[in-house]
């Protein structure tokens, strides 16, 4: 599990057809399945209630939806496991049985209890650009990736600047 001194190991995972389960259904679990999607992953949502998005998906074919809240046994399912109820006794449960069964985990409201952090990531063309704080700062990293996503963009150069005024913050706060 990730911890304050850990050092990350950089990789782009192919999920292609790999099983990702994630348990919960509201917004950012929505956010977490259109990711999934994209990467051509086979998606598994488990909730007693879901976002209307993810419903429509479900009812497309698209994912693959239980109506229900997680059981023992969910979270042995699947190649990445998400978990991202609205109960933090749950998504700590869904982390330990992960864990447990050498599952890929990434708990959205404990990034200490993760197994694997999503960077903010920028794609332009066959460009892909990953920012990660190593889980200290998510909001950073996404402000960050605009920063750049607009330098690709437009041309402007105010990444080395915003990343810099980063890193010294980051370095001021420990």
């Amino acid at each position: 599990m990730v911890a304050g001194d850990i050092h990350m190991y950089s990789a782009s995972l192919v999920l292609k057809g790999r099983l990702c389960t994630v348990i919960g259904g509201g917004k950012v679990a929505l956010r977490k399945v259109e990711r999934l999607l994209e990467a051509g992953a086979r998606v598994q949502v488990i909730s007693p209630n879901v976002e209307p998005r993810l419903l429509e998906l479900a009812q497309s074919g698209a994912i693959a939806y239980e109506r229900r809240p997680y059981q023992a046994g969910d979270a042995a399912r699947g190649f990445i496991v998400v978990a991202a109820t609205d109960n933090r006794d749950v998504n700590r449960q869904i982390a330990q049985e992960a864990e447990q069964h050498e599952r890929f985990v990434n708990v959205v409201d404990a990034p200490g209890e993760c197994s694997f952090q999503l960077p903010a990531s920028l794609t332009v063309g066959r460009l892909m650009v990953s920012i990660s704080t190593q889980g200290t700062d998510p909001k950073a990293a996404k402000r960050l990736k605009h920063v750049l996503t607009k330098d690709l963009i437009e041309g402007t150069c105010d990444f080395p600047q915003a990343a810099r005024l980063w890193i010294e913050h980051s370095e001021d706060g420990r």
